[in-house]
């Protein structure tokens, strides 16, 4: 290997840590949730906060992260955003209440949000095109069995000590990160150009509104005054933000790209997979309280069900290359469905019954994201890959905060409906059941949406960020 590959691959392991955190903090929490309404004596919607406000800040921070790194430098970016997220995961763990709490998640967000871009961008930069896609299939890797292995640490550490340390260790991880950057990583400096400040306001405006509506409706009254009031302002923000992108010279959102119709079709499908997988934080809920498992328990359930990604994510890749995209995407939606009528149906299920359905759920998630997104992927032009990468990476974002809403306002509303009649665990049976057959179905609906704009053959190129996976 000679001195240049060295270099090169010492900055891709300079970045393992900061892939490290930001997958674990997407799924480490969840097992905990259980325990921290308890001890705070949180209620259902402010315990909901503590995963919303993170996924929130990062939506709204992820393209606007992206243009500070260029303004500024990507290495410059990257370690601001990493101090940001390391300074408020310190302050989740000393979290007095629940509402801290979820402040210090909302800023934990931010960092996310400025650090993910710039990483992105450093790692593709520091390998030429011809094995991008190779180092970048590895770095999903990565990033996938991080995500893999955080229920099961969460939930020992929940279990054994606190579930405050599932926030105290990712400052050991983010100094050496950072170190390993400042040693591997040279400054790179920034490009002028211009951010759009108003249209940033607007995307903002339009977001948080939208998520505290659905999120606070149940509770303040779906007629109250703040509820209206954000409601019509969540509206006005939209609309404003849409006629801003039409005319200004640097858009914060490349809207024309949904004109395609691939690209278009290939979205409905990554959003509807990114909506349905919020499921996941209610399911660890479930198998806590109802099902009666211990954190650790419900940790290594979750971990062991979710493996099949780390093989079916490049099987997924192989399939929409060597034949066409539609097989991958027709099994993968094939297995999801099942997975969520098995759950529906059979909403007390025994463990094994309970291994089957996830691992449906496992093994469906990847067959569909991967053809979707290196599809979409390969409808944009070179010079535009970037802004498209970005815009794939909001809408995942945006529709994961919308996900958790809407699936919490129908949870919440059918305990409500179901609790005077047959007490607290029948209606948090009966509201699992319900919630995933109704996404059950919209799966379907999502399929025979997307295979009838679905006309792309193979042949599609990798991408030239880690896609691939769940991010």
């Amino acid at each position: 290997m000679d001195k240049l590959s060295k270099v090169r691959w010492l900055s891709f392991f300079a970045f393992i840590p900061s892939v490290a955190m930001s997958f674990m903090d997407q799924s480490i929490l969840s097992v905990a949730l259980p325990i921290i309404q308890k001890e705070f004596n949180a209620s259902n919607s402010l315990l909901m906060w503590t995963v919303n406000s993170y996924l929130l800040a990062i939506t709204i921070f992820f393209l606007f992260g992206g243009k500070i790194g260029t303004l500024i430098g990507h290495r410059k970016a990257y370690l601001c955003g990493m101090g940001i997220f390391t300074l408020f995961s310190a302050l989740c763990s000393l979290s007095t209440s629940i509402e801290f709490l979820c402040v210090a998640r909302g800023f934990q967000g931010v960092g996310a949000g400025i650090m993910i871009p710039s990483q992105i961008s450093l790692v593709a930069r520091a390998f030429p095109i011809q094995i991008r896609g190779r180092v970048c299939g590895l770095f999903t890797s990565f990033g996938t069995l991080f995500l893999i292995i955080a229920p099961f640490i969460g939930g020992y550490l929940t279990e054994v000590l606190s579930w405050r340390w599932i926030f105290w260790i990712n400052l050991p991880i983010a100094a050496i990160g950072v170190l390993l950057v400042l040693l591997f990583i040279p400054p790179m400096p920034g490009v002028k150009g211009k951010i759009d400040l108003l249209g940033f306001i607007y995307f903002s405006s339009f977001c948080s509104l939208t998520t505290i509506v659905f999120m606070q409706g149940q509770n303040w009254g779906w007629g109250s005054k703040p509820i209206l009031l954000s409601a019509l302002f969540a509206v006005v923000s939209l609309y404003l933000l849409l006629k801003r992108e039409k005319v200004t010279e640097h858009p914060l959102l490349e809207l024309m790209l949904f004109r395609r119709k691939i690209f278009a079709a290939v979205n409905i499908s990554v959003c509807v997979t990114q909506f349905v997988l919020m499921i996941t934080v209610f399911r660890t809920i479930y198998i806590e309280n109802i099902l009666g498992y211990t954190p650790s328990q419900a940790g290594l359930i979750t971990s062991i069900s979710s493996i099949p990604v780390l093989f079916l994510a490049p099987l997924g890749g192989f399939l929409s290359d060597k034949i066409c995209p539609r097989l991958p995407l027709f099994i993968g939606y094939s297995l999801l469905i099942s997975s969520f009528l098995w759950l529906g149906f059979f909403s007390t299920p025994t463990l094994l019954s309970l291994f089957i359905a996830l691992l449906l759920f496992g093994m469906g998630i990847p067959l569909i994201l991967t053809p979707s997104l290196t599809t979409a992927i390969s409808a944009i032009e070179p010079e535009k890959l970037g802004t498209g990468l970005g815009m794939i990476y909001t809408l995942r974002n945006l529709v994961s905060t919308m996900g958790l809403s809407l699936i919490f306002v129908f949870v919440d509303m059918e305990q409500k409906i179901h609790l005077p009649k047959v007490g607290a665990r029948l209606a948090e049976i009966n509201s699992f059941s319900s919630v995933h057959l109704i996404l059950g179905c919209l799966l379907i609906i999502a399929a025979i949406t997307a295979f009838s704009l679905y006309q792309r053959k193979s042949g599609h190129h990798l991408p030239s960020s880690p896609a691939e996976g769940w991010d």
